[in-house]
């Protein structure tokens, strides 16, 4: 009898499978990481429109005439006299969502009941406008929530921010870095001979936010994390890197291997904590990442922490075992309620 002949490209693919196999049953660590990501229970949010009739709603508001993507909610409590005010920044890789996706809408829903005035700020992404277009825009959105605190009714002098992933990064680059970086956006009403002012922050929430450019991928490695991991699980990114390897790539407009020492210094909220560049010794901090999160690795929240700790800044680094990135268990009631006694303390409410 004729033998059967097996293909070889059939003989590649298996042992190919049979190598992943024994990798993945060697390397725990990924297996964990796998499964704590296929296995994140979600929060629903609640469609009722009468949630946005209990307090004060303006939305879509300008801040700036750059673009229309420039644009501010706001949200007030209904009962609450000069409610301090919470600045929210959404993320997306600098490339997705806007002002009302889902994880901005879990905090102001439970910032505005529980007495914040949020405002949940939308920027360029980074198919429209390169760095540092979108650092401008969350600053001059502040700068114009600032200057219009008594007309929506809330209390610009007791302020914090938050934000998340990319926000995170960029809410981080707003409160760490000098007043004046990052002023070349124009808010309405403002001129380059009389700029509104750029507050000092009391308080600063960064969620899983990306904030060193240069180690994300090695921090995976260190990590132990099966590099082929964070790669098939960030396949949405692909729609949005416009021709480049990464969407902080596309964001920057430079390939990895051209990134240049002193831009990414310049690019790296890291580096601004590290040097005190902000020149606000009252600001308090609260870091939250999952640690089983395979799109931004939570080493680069735990190198933010000890930057912050090393100059002398009060932060509170909170490590959640088992959840992903943007995991809805980190806007839970309990989580959201650890974030709000943070910011009473900090605030002095």
């Amino acid at each position: 009898m004729k033998k059967k002949k097996i293909h070889p490209v059939r003989i590649v693919l298996c042992a190919v499978l049979v190598i992943l196999a024994v990798f993945l049953l060697v390397n725990r660590y990924s297996v964990r990481q796998v499964w704590c990501n296929l296995t994140s229970p979600t929060i629903a949010l609640d469609e009722n429109a009468g949630w946005e009739k209990a307090g004060k709603v303006f939305l879509n508001v300008p801040y700036a005439e750059d673009s229309p993507a420039q644009y501010v909610d706001i949200y007030v409590p209904e009962d609450v006299e000069n409610p301090p005010l919470f600045v929210l920044v959404h993320g997306g890789g600098f490339a997705a969502n806007d002002a009302k996706v889902k994880q901005a809408q879990l905090m102001y829903r439970y910032f505005r009941d529980h007495g914040f005035a949020c405002a949940s700020v939308n920027y360029r992404l980074s198919p429209e406008a390169a760095y540092p277009a979108a650092c401008g825009d969350v600053k001059a959105c502040v700068r114009y929530l600032v200057h219009h605190a008594e007309e929506y009714g809330y209390d610009a002098g007791n302020i914090a921010i938050w934000g998340e992933s990319a926000g995170g990064y960029l809410a981080t680059m707003t409160a760490v870095s000098a007043p004046e970086a990052y002023s070349d956006v124009r808010c309405i009403g403002e001129t380059e001979t009389e700029p509104f002012e750029m507050p000092a922050f009391d308080a600063l929430v960064d969620y899983y936010g990306c904030i060193d450019f240069k180690t994300m991928q090695d921090n995976f490695r260190e990590e132990g994390l099966l590099m082929l991991i964070p790669a098939m699980g960030n396949t949405w990114s692909k729609q949005f890197e416009g021709g480049y390897d990464s969407l902080e790539e596309l964001w920057l407009r430079k390939n990895k291997a051209d990134w240049g020492e002193e831009e990414l210094i310049n690019a790296s909220p890291l580096e601004r904590v590290k040097r005190k560049e902000s020149g606000n010794p009252d600001l308090k901090v609260k870091i939250v990442h999952g640690d089983a999160d395979i799109t931004v690795s939570h080493l680069q929240s735990a190198a933010l922490a000890t930057a912050f700790s090393d100059n002398g800044t009060d932060v509170a680094f909170s490590l959640v075992p088992g959840c992903k990135h943007a995991d809805d268990r980190l806007y839970s009631e309990e989580k959201l309620a650890e974030v709000e006694a943070f910011l009473r303390s900090s605030m002095g409410l």
